[in-house]
């Protein structure tokens, strides 16, 4: 028996229920650099080094045998494995074939038989009736086969295949396995380890299932604590680093260390801050001794006398003696654990109305400085008044609100789930557009481009008045003098503008606030804050398994896959093609169009042996999904009966074992002799009840 993924070959006579050699179908030739030979391997032997899986073939295209080089060598390596040592293969031979495998390629194989090895005769059926045939399927029935490339719905009527109404699906295990690996690819970008092939087909085998009810079930989870409960975790080989442990004295005094490496700290920086006041009480004695110059000598020699102690005028002066006076006295008063508060008082400009023609070179850069101060000072003043009239506007408003929800609180309400929505809602854009920024082919992206461009070309790109520019040979930049030139800075930075976003912050909490204190129907559960609580956690789990296990710090969290979504995602493609792109129908749908395409007694027949095999429709569920989906087809009264081969993988080349033995003649008369192949071509072919062209 041929399979493309498994090759599985005996003889009749063995009365094992399982073959007498299995292998995997592939095969590798390399050159040994070492042994200075060319080398063959065929089936799990291909995994011995590194060279051997990179030169790694198998004989099929999909399902259908298409290289023929490849598949002498595993038809050599069985026969060597069986026992057959001449120069000849003196046995007839009974193979498996796809359904509607190619004239070409069945004329092929002949060839390759006939030609190369001299077989007696060969025969050909398909796979999924030797199964129904060896789990007592053999009047009428519905065989459902998912194999490595595909799943097959054969029909079975009265002990032969009604190919005509047989329907093929192009999706099995491989291309599932494949998908998973993908998925894992993407969930896990920054796996340190490779995930193979093999480990992808375990993780299928052993942890998917097809799910009764997708829909339902998927959106169950969406509860991060159910999609816990299903979650698996697949520890990928990890070497955790080997580190000395410290004993508990060694700890000590690290320990012990660190403290008296801070006391000495501390200590150092007492001294210095003491030694700094010490220089601030000599300093400010000195300069208060110098200070009472002033009332001594004249103007000019006190002018003198600050010079040699490098101070150019008399403010300088007296600002360092004002700052030294506060430095002395705030100290005092921490070192008596008092708090200290700073004298103000309110400050004087004298010197800006006056004239600049009556002050020197040093009175009229102090009038500046005065200038800018007073300016400084103005500027406090507004911005105090501003803060003031705010707070009477707040309360304003917060007093025409209290009036409002007193008279009406259902309409008040309405109001406030509705800011609290928009509020949501401008949030989330701003997220959108900054995780769109980096894409440089993304609306956002692109409009910022647009923005900056004219802002290049000098263009007012905010205003109506936008194709205005300034005209060449004028030196003259107007830009500023109109406000709404700014705001192309506000259009460049829009998506990242930290206080807009701030104050969307502070706002949906101000509206939260409101909405917990008045509407029962607003819950902790019901705010922004729990909502992204909820999906962050529902990403974790998606991502890393149970929250509460969950730790970062923990390098053994890199090695670690977490299947959950995806145990039921994969299998379901069988029923959905849709979700992995093949545009066909899923096994229920073709199905149903296999039933009906019969006639209602045929169909009553049919339904009460409907088969399921083939290595792929091993996963837990795949029957009673099947089951349930017919059943929706049927009338409720329907005596539908669906059930699984005995053994999925050996069941056909038991089936095989089975026909030859018990119609022995039928397999004699059916099969093609060399005679024939000499006479007819390598075309040849003779059908049989469970052969892969019989037509009704």
């Amino acid at each position: 028996m041929l399979g493309s993924s498994e090759l599985r070959a005996g003889f009749s006579s063995n009365e094992s229920d399982s073959p007498m050699y299995t292998c995997e179908n592939i095969v590798s030739r390399f050159r040994d650099r070492k042994r200075s030979a060319n080398m063959v391997l065929c089936g799990t032997d291909c995994y011995a080094d590194a060279q051997s899986r990179g030169n790694i073939k198998s004989p099929f295209d999909g399902n259908v045998v298409c290289g023929f080089d490849t598949m002498e060598y595993m038809l050599d390596n069985t026969f060597s494995k069986l026992g057959i040592d001449t120069d000849r293969v003196d046995h007839p031979l009974l193979l498996t074939e796809p359904l509607c495998n190619p004239e070409y390629s069945r004329g092929q194989m002949n060839e390759l038989l006939f030609e190369a090895y001299r077989v007696q005769s060969v025969n050909y059926g398909l796979d999924a009736l030797f199964s129904a045939y060896a789990n007592n399927v053999r009047d009428n029935g519905l065989v459902v086969s998912a194999g490595r490339t595909t799943t097959a719905i054969v029909p079975l009527v009265q002990g032969r295949g009604y190919l005509d109404n047989a329907k093929r699906l192009s999706w099995g295990g491989l291309l599932a396995s494949d998908f998973l690996l993908r998925l894992l690819q993407l969930k896990y970008p920054n796996c340190p380890q490779r995930i193979t092939p093999y480990e992808t087909q375990c993780m299928l085998e052993e942890l998917c299932y097809t799910s009764l009810d997708y829909d339902a079930e998927l959106r169950s989870l969406q509860d991060p604590d159910v999609l816990a409960k299903v979650d698996r975790v697949v520890q990928l080989p990890y070497s955790a680093p080997e580190y000395k442990e410290k004993t508990k004295e060694e700890l000590d005094q690290i320990a012990e260390r660190k403290r008296a490496a801070g006391r000495r700290l501390q200590e150092q920086t007492r001294i210095m801050r003491l030694e700094k006041a010490q220089r601030n009480e000599n300093d400010l004695k000195y300069y208060t001794l110098l200070s009472e110059w002033k009332e001594k000598e004249s103007p000019e020699e006190y002018q003198a006398r600050l010079e040699a102690d490098g101070f150019e005028t008399e403010q300088e002066f007296d600002r360092t003696l004002k700052r030294l006076d506060t430095a002395v006295r705030k100290f005092r008063a921490e070192e008596q654990g008092e708090e200290f508060e700073e004298e103000k008082k309110e400050p004087e400009f004298p010197l800006v109305d006056v004239p600049d023609n009556e002050l020197d070179e040093e009175g009229i850069k102090e009038k500046r400085r005065q200038r800018l101060l007073k300016a400084g000072h103005e500027a406090r003043l507004r911005a105090r008044a501003e803060k003031e009239k705010e707070k009477r506007l707040q309360a304003e408003e917060e007093e025409r609100e209290t009036r409002e929800r007193t008279e009406n609180l259902a309409a008040w309400l309405s109001k406030m789930r509705t800011q609290h929505q928009e509020s949501i809602a401008r949030i989330e854009e701003r997220k959108r557009l900054r995780e769109m920024l980096p894409n440089r082919k993304s609306a956002a992206a692109q409009q910022r481009m647009r923005n900056i461009t004219a802002l290049a070309s000098e263009q007012d790109a905010s205003s109506s008045d936008s194709h205005r520019r300034r005209k060449r040979g004028d030196d003259e930049d107007t830009f500023g003098a109109n406000d709404n030139d700014w705001s192309v800075y506000r259009t460049i930075n829009d998506a990242t503008n930290e206080e807009e976003e701030a104050q969307d912050y502070v706002t949906l909490a101000e509206i939260e606030q409101k909405l917990l204190q008045f509407d029962d129907a607003f819950t902790d559960e019901s705010t922004y804050e729990a909502l992204q609580a909820r999906k962050t956690r529902l990403t974790q789990t998606f991502l890393y398994g149970q929250p509460s296990r969950l730790d970062m710090d923990d390098p053994i969290q890199y090695h670690q896959l977490h299947l959950n979504v995806e145990r039921i995602r994969v299998p379901e493609i069988s029923w959905q093609p849709l979700i992995a792109g093949v545009d066909q129908a899923g096994v229920a749908e073709l199905g149903r169009h296999v039933l009906f395409s019969v006639d209602q007694t045929i169909r009553d027949r049919m339904i009460r042996n409907v088969l399921v095999t083939g290595r792929y429709s091993s996963l837990p569920g795949f029957d009673a999904r099947l089951s349930n989906s017919l059943q929706s087809y049927l009338p409720p009264n329907a005596p539908l009966s669906v059930r699984r081969a005995q053994c999925p993988r050996f069941d056909p080349w038991r089936g095989m074992r089975e026909w030859v033995t018990e119609q022995s003649d039928l397999f004699r008369a059916s099969s093609v002799t060399r005679a024939e192949y000499e006479e007819k071509g390598s075309g040849w072919f003779k059908e049989h009840a469970l052969s892969s062209c019989w037509q009704a």
